[in-house]
Protein backbone atom coordinates (compact mmCIF):
# COMPACT_ATOMS: atom_id res chain seq x y z
CA UNK A 1 0.00 0.00 0.00
CA UNK A 2 1.39 3.38 -1.16
CA UNK A 3 2.26 5.74 1.69
CA UNK A 4 0.04 8.17 1.41
CA UNK A 5 0.59 10.26 4.97
CA UNK A 6 3.04 13.21 6.26
CA UNK A 7 5.22 11.57 8.41
CA UNK A 8 6.37 14.12 9.56
CA UNK A 9 3.34 15.74 11.14
CA UNK A 10 3.71 15.31 14.64
CA UNK A 11 6.69 17.32 14.68
CA UNK A 12 5.34 19.94 12.40
CA UNK A 13 2.77 20.66 14.68
CA UNK A 14 4.70 20.43 17.67
CA UNK A 15 6.97 23.02 16.68
CA UNK A 16 4.53 25.52 14.85
CA UNK A 17 1.25 24.66 15.76
CA UNK A 18 -1.86 26.90 14.54
CA UNK A 19 -5.31 25.80 13.37
CA UNK A 20 -4.59 26.40 9.79
CA UNK A 21 -1.83 24.46 10.27
CA UNK A 22 -3.38 21.37 11.53
CA UNK A 23 -6.22 21.59 9.06
CA UNK A 24 -3.68 21.86 5.78
CA UNK A 25 -1.98 18.98 7.20
CA UNK A 26 -5.35 17.18 7.67
CA UNK A 27 -6.31 18.20 3.94
CA UNK A 28 -3.08 17.43 2.05
CA UNK A 29 -3.66 13.43 3.56
CA UNK A 30 -7.32 13.89 1.96
CA UNK A 31 -5.44 14.82 -0.93
CA UNK A 32 -2.78 12.39 -1.03
CA UNK A 33 -5.72 9.42 -0.52
CA UNK A 34 -7.77 10.29 -3.04
CA UNK A 35 -5.39 9.77 -5.51
CA UNK A 36 -3.97 6.65 -4.24
CA UNK A 37 -3.67 4.17 -7.74
CA UNK A 38 -5.51 1.34 -5.84
CA UNK A 39 -8.35 3.26 -5.32
CA UNK A 40 -7.98 5.45 -8.63
CA UNK A 41 -8.13 1.20 -10.56
CA UNK A 42 -11.26 -0.11 -8.24
CA UNK A 43 -13.31 2.95 -9.38
CA UNK A 44 -11.96 2.49 -13.33
CA UNK A 45 -11.49 -1.31 -13.76
CA UNK A 46 -14.60 -3.60 -13.72
CA UNK A 47 -14.19 -6.72 -14.51
CA UNK A 48 -17.64 -9.26 -14.11
CA UNK A 49 -19.61 -11.76 -16.45
CA UNK A 50 -16.42 -11.99 -18.88
CA UNK A 51 -16.71 -8.09 -19.61
CA UNK A 52 -13.59 -5.92 -18.72
CA UNK A 53 -14.65 -2.50 -18.33
CA UNK A 54 -12.50 0.78 -18.06
CA UNK A 55 -13.94 3.95 -17.18
CA UNK A 56 -12.24 7.78 -17.34
CA UNK A 57 -12.15 10.16 -14.79
CA UNK A 58 -14.87 11.76 -16.90
CA UNK A 59 -17.15 8.36 -16.65
CA UNK A 60 -16.50 7.60 -20.35
CA UNK A 61 -15.92 4.19 -20.99
CA UNK A 62 -14.28 0.84 -23.00
CA UNK A 63 -15.55 -2.38 -22.58
CA UNK A 64 -13.76 -5.75 -23.79
CA UNK A 65 -15.29 -9.35 -23.67
CA UNK A 66 -12.70 -11.40 -22.61
CA UNK A 67 -14.44 -14.78 -23.81
CA UNK A 68 -13.11 -13.44 -26.90
CA UNK A 69 -9.97 -12.57 -25.68
CA UNK A 70 -6.60 -15.25 -25.42
CA UNK A 71 -4.26 -13.60 -23.33
CA UNK A 72 -3.87 -10.38 -21.49
CA UNK A 73 -0.42 -9.28 -21.40
CA UNK A 74 0.36 -5.74 -18.95
CA UNK A 75 3.05 -3.58 -19.59
CA UNK A 76 4.24 -0.02 -18.03
CA UNK A 77 6.34 2.04 -16.38
CA UNK A 78 6.05 5.19 -13.67
CA UNK A 79 6.13 5.79 -10.16
CA UNK A 80 2.19 4.55 -9.71
CA UNK A 81 2.51 1.40 -11.93
CA UNK A 82 3.39 -1.39 -9.57
CA UNK A 83 0.66 -0.22 -7.67
CA UNK A 84 -1.97 0.12 -10.63
CA UNK A 85 -0.44 -3.65 -12.16
CA UNK A 86 -1.25 -5.18 -8.99
CA UNK A 87 -4.42 -3.95 -8.64
CA UNK A 88 -5.41 -4.73 -12.12
CA UNK A 89 -4.70 -8.47 -11.68
CA UNK A 90 -6.06 -8.03 -8.30
CA UNK A 91 -9.55 -7.37 -10.12
CA UNK A 92 -9.52 -9.53 -12.64
CA UNK A 93 -8.46 -12.47 -10.18
CA UNK A 94 -5.25 -13.05 -12.22
CA UNK A 95 -7.30 -14.93 -14.36
CA UNK A 96 -6.41 -14.34 -18.81
CA UNK A 97 -3.38 -12.72 -17.11
CA UNK A 98 -0.30 -14.22 -18.80
CA UNK A 99 2.72 -12.60 -18.16
CA UNK A 100 3.76 -8.65 -17.66
CA UNK A 101 6.85 -6.37 -17.26
CA UNK A 102 6.98 -3.02 -15.50
CA UNK A 103 9.58 -0.34 -14.87
CA UNK A 104 9.16 1.75 -11.07
CA UNK A 105 11.65 3.67 -9.21
CA UNK A 106 14.18 2.34 -7.02
CA UNK A 107 13.12 0.67 -3.96
CA UNK A 108 9.38 -0.01 -5.10
CA UNK A 109 8.36 -3.54 -5.32
CA UNK A 110 5.00 -5.12 -6.35
CA UNK A 111 2.85 -7.98 -4.45
CA UNK A 112 1.81 -10.36 -7.53
CA UNK A 113 4.35 -12.39 -9.47
CA UNK A 114 2.85 -12.55 -12.87
CA UNK A 115 5.05 -9.30 -13.59
CA UNK A 116 8.37 -8.99 -13.56
CA UNK A 117 9.76 -5.55 -12.06
CA UNK A 118 12.64 -3.77 -13.19
CA UNK A 119 13.75 -0.54 -10.66
CA UNK A 120 15.44 2.49 -12.87
CA UNK A 121 16.48 5.95 -11.71
CA UNK A 122 14.51 9.39 -12.36
CA UNK A 123 15.04 12.00 -13.29
CA UNK A 124 17.82 11.16 -15.26
CA UNK A 125 17.50 7.62 -17.38
CA UNK A 126 20.34 4.80 -16.31
CA UNK A 127 21.32 1.93 -18.09
CA UNK A 128 18.75 -0.26 -15.25
CA UNK A 129 15.67 2.27 -17.05
CA UNK A 130 17.00 1.15 -20.75
CA UNK A 131 16.99 -3.33 -19.43
CA UNK A 132 13.80 -2.58 -18.61
CA UNK A 133 12.24 -1.05 -21.98
CA UNK A 134 14.23 -3.71 -24.04
CA UNK A 135 12.01 -6.33 -21.52
CA UNK A 136 8.99 -4.25 -22.22
CA UNK A 137 9.53 -4.28 -25.98
CA UNK A 138 10.69 -8.00 -26.28
CA UNK A 139 7.48 -9.01 -24.29
CA UNK A 140 5.22 -6.81 -26.92
CA UNK A 141 6.53 -9.75 -29.73
CA UNK A 142 4.27 -12.44 -27.78
CA UNK A 143 0.59 -11.12 -28.02
CA UNK A 144 -1.28 -11.68 -31.21
CA UNK A 145 -4.59 -10.69 -32.78
CA UNK A 146 -6.40 -12.41 -29.99
CA UNK A 147 -4.86 -10.75 -27.35
CA UNK A 148 -5.15 -7.77 -25.57
CA UNK A 149 -1.94 -5.67 -23.87
CA UNK A 150 -2.72 -3.59 -21.15
CA UNK A 151 -0.41 -0.48 -20.44
CA UNK A 152 0.27 1.74 -17.26
CA UNK A 153 1.49 5.13 -17.58
CA UNK A 154 2.23 7.36 -15.00
CA UNK A 155 4.58 10.81 -13.80
CA UNK A 156 7.81 9.49 -13.83
CA UNK A 157 7.98 7.14 -17.11
CA UNK A 158 9.87 9.32 -19.57
CA UNK A 159 12.25 8.56 -17.82
CA UNK A 160 11.99 5.47 -16.56
CA UNK A 161 11.39 4.12 -20.04
CA UNK A 162 14.19 5.36 -22.09
CA UNK A 163 15.00 3.51 -25.37
CA UNK A 164 17.86 6.25 -26.98
CA UNK A 165 18.03 6.22 -30.60
CA UNK A 166 20.54 4.06 -32.38
CA UNK A 167 22.64 7.25 -32.92
CA UNK A 168 22.79 8.01 -29.18
CA UNK A 169 24.32 6.40 -26.26
CA UNK A 170 22.97 6.31 -22.78
CA UNK A 171 25.14 8.94 -21.61
CA UNK A 172 24.09 11.37 -24.37
CA UNK A 173 20.37 11.16 -23.41
CA UNK A 174 21.72 11.56 -19.73
CA UNK A 175 23.17 14.87 -20.65
CA UNK A 176 20.49 16.50 -22.48
CA UNK A 177 17.88 15.50 -19.73
CA UNK A 178 20.02 16.54 -17.00
CA UNK A 179 20.42 20.22 -19.26
CA UNK A 180 16.97 20.34 -19.56
CA UNK A 181 16.28 20.08 -16.19
CA UNK A 182 18.89 22.32 -15.24
CA UNK A 183 17.62 24.89 -17.76
CA UNK A 184 13.99 25.67 -16.29
CA UNK A 185 12.37 24.18 -19.52
CA UNK A 186 8.47 23.00 -18.97
CA UNK A 187 7.65 19.57 -18.86
CA UNK A 188 5.74 19.88 -22.14
CA UNK A 189 9.66 21.57 -23.89
CA UNK A 190 11.28 18.55 -22.10
CA UNK A 191 9.18 15.95 -23.87
CA UNK A 192 8.82 17.61 -27.14
CA UNK A 193 12.70 16.92 -26.95
CA UNK A 194 12.71 13.20 -25.57
CA UNK A 195 9.71 11.99 -28.20
CA UNK A 196 12.56 13.03 -31.04
CA UNK A 197 15.47 11.14 -29.41
CA UNK A 198 13.89 8.29 -28.72
CA UNK A 199 13.09 4.98 -30.42
CA UNK A 200 9.51 4.65 -28.60
CA UNK A 201 8.36 7.79 -27.06
CA UNK A 202 6.52 10.19 -29.38
CA UNK A 203 4.02 6.94 -30.65
CA UNK A 204 6.99 5.25 -31.71
CA UNK A 205 5.83 1.92 -29.94
CA UNK A 206 2.79 2.28 -31.44
CA UNK A 207 4.39 2.35 -34.57
CA UNK A 208 6.64 -0.90 -33.27
CA UNK A 209 3.05 -2.71 -32.31
CA UNK A 210 1.57 -1.67 -35.85
CA UNK A 211 -2.03 -2.91 -35.07
CA UNK A 212 -1.04 -6.45 -34.24
CA UNK A 213 -3.02 -6.67 -31.23
CA UNK A 214 -5.44 -4.45 -29.79
CA UNK A 215 -3.52 -2.45 -26.65
CA UNK A 216 -5.38 0.32 -24.04
CA UNK A 217 -3.50 2.48 -21.77
CA UNK A 218 -4.32 3.57 -18.33
CA UNK A 219 -2.61 6.42 -17.27
CA UNK A 220 -2.41 8.55 -14.32
CA UNK A 221 -1.79 11.86 -15.74
CA UNK A 222 1.09 14.36 -14.33
CA UNK A 223 1.40 16.91 -17.01
CA UNK A 224 -1.10 20.25 -16.83
CA UNK A 225 -4.41 20.09 -18.84
CA UNK A 226 -3.93 16.09 -19.10
CA UNK A 227 -2.08 16.08 -22.50
CA UNK A 228 -1.81 13.07 -23.35
CA UNK A 229 0.92 13.32 -26.13
CA UNK A 230 2.99 14.40 -23.30
CA UNK A 231 2.39 12.25 -20.64
CA UNK A 232 5.02 9.66 -20.52
CA UNK A 233 6.01 11.01 -23.98
CA UNK A 234 3.03 9.83 -25.35
CA UNK A 235 4.75 6.41 -26.42
CA UNK A 236 0.75 5.17 -27.91
CA UNK A 237 -0.30 8.44 -28.90
CA UNK A 238 0.16 10.65 -32.28
CA UNK A 239 2.79 13.10 -31.54
CA UNK A 240 1.65 16.90 -32.51
CA UNK A 241 5.22 18.21 -32.26
CA UNK A 242 8.15 17.99 -34.70
CA UNK A 243 12.59 17.88 -35.19
CA UNK A 244 11.38 21.41 -35.29
CA UNK A 245 9.57 21.95 -32.05
CA UNK A 246 12.49 20.19 -30.98
CA UNK A 247 15.26 22.37 -32.18
CA UNK A 248 14.00 25.70 -30.97
CA UNK A 249 13.03 23.90 -27.48
CA UNK A 250 17.07 23.68 -27.72
CA UNK A 251 17.89 27.13 -28.80
CA UNK A 252 15.10 28.77 -26.63
CA UNK A 253 17.22 26.78 -23.65
CA UNK A 254 20.96 27.39 -24.87
CA UNK A 255 21.47 23.94 -25.58
CA UNK A 256 21.60 23.58 -29.38
CA UNK A 257 25.13 24.97 -29.68
CA UNK A 258 26.28 22.89 -26.43
CA UNK A 259 28.37 20.17 -27.39
CA UNK A 260 28.86 19.00 -23.77
CA UNK A 261 25.01 18.81 -24.12
CA UNK A 262 24.33 17.77 -27.30
CA UNK A 263 26.67 15.15 -29.80
CA UNK A 264 27.44 16.80 -33.36
CA UNK A 265 25.51 13.07 -34.87
CA UNK A 266 22.52 14.25 -32.72
CA UNK A 267 22.50 17.93 -33.70
CA UNK A 268 22.78 16.72 -37.40
CA UNK A 269 19.98 14.36 -36.90
CA UNK A 270 17.46 17.12 -35.45
CA UNK A 271 18.24 19.44 -38.10
CA UNK A 272 17.53 16.55 -41.44
CA UNK A 273 14.52 16.02 -39.28
CA UNK A 274 13.67 19.69 -39.23
CA UNK A 275 14.39 20.15 -43.12
CA UNK A 276 12.22 17.31 -43.88
CA UNK A 277 14.95 14.70 -45.14
CA UNK A 278 14.10 11.98 -42.44
CA UNK A 279 10.34 10.84 -40.77
CA UNK A 280 8.61 13.03 -38.11
CA UNK A 281 7.60 11.09 -35.30
CA UNK A 282 3.71 9.43 -36.23
CA UNK A 283 1.19 11.96 -36.24
CA UNK A 284 -2.68 12.12 -36.14
CA UNK A 285 -4.46 9.95 -38.61
CA UNK A 286 -1.61 7.29 -38.87
CA UNK A 287 -3.40 3.96 -39.26
CA UNK A 288 -1.20 2.44 -36.39
CA UNK A 289 -3.22 3.91 -33.85
CA UNK A 290 -6.33 1.99 -35.01
CA UNK A 291 -5.95 -0.65 -31.99
CA UNK A 292 -5.22 1.67 -29.51
CA UNK A 293 -7.26 3.21 -26.22
CA UNK A 294 -5.46 6.00 -23.90
CA UNK A 295 -7.59 6.25 -20.60
CA UNK A 296 -6.84 8.53 -18.02
CA UNK A 297 -7.86 7.76 -14.88
CA UNK A 298 -6.57 10.53 -12.57
CA UNK A 299 -5.23 14.13 -12.52
CA UNK A 300 -4.23 16.87 -10.48
CA UNK A 301 -8.05 17.77 -10.63
CA UNK A 302 -9.01 14.71 -7.95
CA UNK A 303 -6.40 15.73 -5.68
CA UNK A 304 -7.68 19.24 -5.67
CA UNK A 305 -10.95 18.85 -5.31
CA UNK A 306 -11.20 15.96 -2.67
CA UNK A 307 -9.01 18.63 -0.72
CA UNK A 308 -11.68 21.22 -1.27
CA UNK A 309 -14.33 19.57 -0.49
CA UNK A 310 -12.76 18.07 2.79
CA UNK A 311 -12.40 21.86 3.62
CA UNK A 312 -15.81 23.02 3.11
CA UNK A 313 -16.88 20.11 5.28
CA UNK A 314 -14.84 21.67 8.34
CA UNK A 315 -17.15 25.30 7.54
CA UNK A 316 -14.25 27.01 5.24
CA UNK A 317 -15.33 28.84 1.91
CA UNK A 318 -12.67 27.32 -0.04
CA UNK A 319 -12.41 27.89 -3.83
CA UNK A 320 -10.53 25.86 -6.52
CA UNK A 321 -8.52 28.04 -8.65
CA UNK A 322 -7.60 25.15 -11.05
CA UNK A 323 -4.95 22.71 -12.06
CA UNK A 324 -3.14 24.88 -14.80
CA UNK A 325 -0.55 26.75 -12.92
CA UNK A 326 3.18 26.95 -14.94
CA UNK A 327 6.11 29.38 -14.99
CA UNK A 328 8.47 30.23 -12.51
CA UNK A 329 8.59 28.66 -8.81
CA UNK A 330 8.86 32.11 -7.88
CA UNK A 331 5.93 33.99 -9.05
CA UNK A 332 4.13 31.35 -7.69
CA UNK A 333 5.18 31.88 -4.24
CA UNK A 334 4.28 35.90 -5.14
CA UNK A 335 0.58 34.99 -5.67
CA UNK A 336 0.18 32.58 -2.77
CA UNK A 337 1.40 35.57 -0.71
CA UNK A 338 -1.09 38.01 -2.19
CA UNK A 339 -3.71 35.22 -1.24
CA UNK A 340 -3.13 35.47 2.18
CA UNK A 341 -2.17 39.27 2.15
CA UNK A 342 -4.54 40.47 -0.26
CA UNK A 343 -8.12 39.75 1.83
CA UNK A 344 -9.09 41.64 4.94
CA UNK A 345 -9.68 39.82 7.92
CA UNK A 346 -13.50 39.96 7.45
CA UNK A 347 -12.90 37.57 4.83
CA UNK A 348 -11.62 34.92 6.66
CA UNK A 349 -12.60 31.98 7.11
CA UNK A 350 -11.66 31.25 3.69
CA UNK A 351 -8.56 28.74 1.47
CA UNK A 352 -7.86 28.21 -1.85
CA UNK A 353 -6.36 25.18 -3.39
CA UNK A 354 -4.50 24.96 -6.61
CA UNK A 355 -2.41 22.56 -8.83
CA UNK A 356 0.03 22.86 -12.12
CA UNK A 357 3.74 22.30 -12.05
CA UNK A 358 6.45 25.22 -11.89
CA UNK A 359 10.05 25.31 -12.80
CA UNK A 360 13.63 26.54 -11.26
CA UNK A 361 16.06 28.23 -13.24
CA UNK A 362 19.68 26.54 -11.88
CA UNK A 363 21.66 29.22 -13.25
CA UNK A 364 24.51 28.84 -10.79
CA UNK A 365 26.25 25.93 -9.75
CA UNK A 366 25.77 25.47 -6.52
CA UNK A 367 25.08 22.25 -4.02
CA UNK A 368 21.90 23.51 -2.49
CA UNK A 369 19.40 21.40 -1.23
CA UNK A 370 15.88 22.14 -2.86
CA UNK A 371 12.93 21.67 -5.09
CA UNK A 372 10.18 23.73 -6.83
CA UNK A 373 7.51 23.55 -3.88
CA UNK A 374 9.99 24.66 -1.37
CA UNK A 375 11.15 27.50 -3.46
CA UNK A 376 7.39 28.47 -3.94
CA UNK A 377 6.92 28.57 0.17
CA UNK A 378 9.97 30.03 0.55
CA UNK A 379 9.19 32.93 -2.13
CA UNK A 380 6.11 33.24 -0.56
CA UNK A 381 7.78 33.89 2.48
CA UNK A 382 10.19 36.57 1.06
CA UNK A 383 7.42 39.17 0.46
CA UNK A 384 5.67 38.95 3.80
CA UNK A 385 6.50 42.40 5.67
CA UNK A 386 4.67 42.84 9.05
CA UNK A 387 1.78 40.52 10.34
CA UNK A 388 -1.40 41.47 11.16
CA UNK A 389 -1.89 40.55 15.03
CA UNK A 390 -3.32 37.04 15.67
CA UNK A 391 -3.34 35.98 11.88
CA UNK A 392 -3.73 32.53 11.52
CA UNK A 393 -2.62 31.62 7.67
CA UNK A 394 -0.48 28.23 6.68
CA UNK A 395 0.67 28.02 2.99
CA UNK A 396 1.78 24.87 1.20
CA UNK A 397 2.97 23.15 -1.45
CA UNK A 398 4.08 19.96 -2.02
CA UNK A 399 4.73 17.00 -5.14
CA UNK A 400 1.92 14.39 -4.53
CA UNK A 401 5.07 11.76 -5.66
CA UNK A 402 7.16 12.97 -2.11
CA UNK A 403 9.47 14.25 -3.84
CA UNK A 404 10.72 18.03 -4.23
CA UNK A 405 13.97 18.45 -6.54
CA UNK A 406 16.65 16.75 -5.08
CA UNK A 407 15.58 16.71 -1.05
CA UNK A 408 13.77 14.10 0.97
CA UNK A 409 10.88 16.43 1.08
CA UNK A 410 7.39 16.91 -0.43
CA UNK A 411 7.31 20.26 -0.17
CA UNK A 412 6.78 22.87 2.68
CA UNK A 413 4.65 24.88 4.33
CA UNK A 414 4.93 28.48 6.06
CA UNK A 415 2.61 29.95 9.01
CA UNK A 416 3.69 32.96 10.67
CA UNK A 417 5.17 30.57 13.77
CA UNK A 418 7.34 29.49 10.72
CA UNK A 419 8.15 33.09 9.60
CA UNK A 420 8.97 34.09 12.74
CA UNK A 421 11.51 31.81 13.18
CA UNK A 422 13.21 32.45 9.75
CA UNK A 423 13.40 35.99 11.17
CA UNK A 424 15.29 34.61 14.28
CA UNK A 425 17.62 32.40 12.66
CA UNK A 426 18.06 35.87 10.40
CA UNK A 427 17.80 33.89 7.39
CA UNK A 428 18.58 35.60 4.42
CA UNK A 429 15.56 34.20 2.05
CA UNK A 430 16.84 35.60 -1.24
CA UNK A 431 19.97 34.46 -0.72
CA UNK A 432 18.72 31.07 -0.06
CA UNK A 433 16.82 30.84 -3.08
CA UNK A 434 19.34 32.13 -5.48
CA UNK A 435 21.41 29.23 -4.23
CA UNK A 436 18.47 26.75 -3.98
CA UNK A 437 19.06 25.68 -0.52
CA UNK A 438 15.39 26.35 0.58
CA UNK A 439 15.51 22.41 1.86
CA UNK A 440 18.40 23.02 4.49
CA UNK A 441 16.45 25.95 5.64
CA UNK A 442 12.88 24.75 6.38
CA UNK A 443 14.63 21.72 7.92
CA UNK A 444 15.85 24.30 10.43
CA UNK A 445 12.86 25.46 11.36
CA UNK A 446 10.57 22.82 11.03
CA UNK A 447 8.57 23.66 7.86
CA UNK A 448 9.96 20.80 5.54
CA UNK A 449 6.88 18.18 4.42
CA UNK A 450 7.94 14.74 4.46
CA UNK A 451 5.96 11.75 2.94
CA UNK A 452 8.40 9.64 1.74
CA UNK A 453 7.55 8.28 -2.10
CA UNK A 454 3.87 8.14 -2.24
CA UNK A 455 3.84 5.90 -4.89
CA UNK A 456 1.37 8.24 -6.82
CA UNK A 457 2.05 11.54 -9.27
CA UNK A 458 -0.19 13.99 -10.27
CA UNK A 459 1.70 16.80 -10.01
CA UNK A 460 1.90 19.62 -7.73
CA UNK A 461 -0.48 21.06 -5.03
CA UNK A 462 -0.93 24.29 -3.33
CA UNK A 463 -3.05 24.82 -0.71
CA UNK A 464 -3.64 28.58 1.11
CA UNK A 465 -5.48 28.76 4.27
CA UNK A 466 -6.71 31.45 6.22
CA UNK A 467 -8.90 31.13 9.51
CA UNK A 468 -8.37 34.74 10.84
Amino acid sequence: MPNLTVRNKSQILKSNYSDSLSLTLEAIEVGLKSVNPVSLMKNSVKFRHDCLRIIDYKGMSVEYDTRLIGSIYLVGAGKATASMADSFISIVNSRKVKEGCVTVPYGIKMKSKLCSVTNAAHPVPDSSGVVGTKRIVKLLEKPNKNDLVVMFLSGGASALMPLPLDIMSLGDKQKITTGLLSSGASIDEMNTVRKHISNIKGGRLAAMINKKFPLITLILSDVVEDKIDVIASGPTVPDKTTFSDAKNVLIKYKLWNNQKVISKKLKDLVTAGALGRISDTPKTGNAIFTNIQNVIIGNNNIACNSIKLFLEGKGIKTMYLGSKFTGRSTSLGEFLFKLVDDFPSVSTPYAFVLGGETTVELKNSTNGVGGRNQETVLSAAAHFKNLGDNMDFTIASFGTDGIDGNSLAAGAILNPKVLSKIRKKKFKILDVLKNHNSNVLFNKVSGALCTKITGTNVNDVCIVCRLR
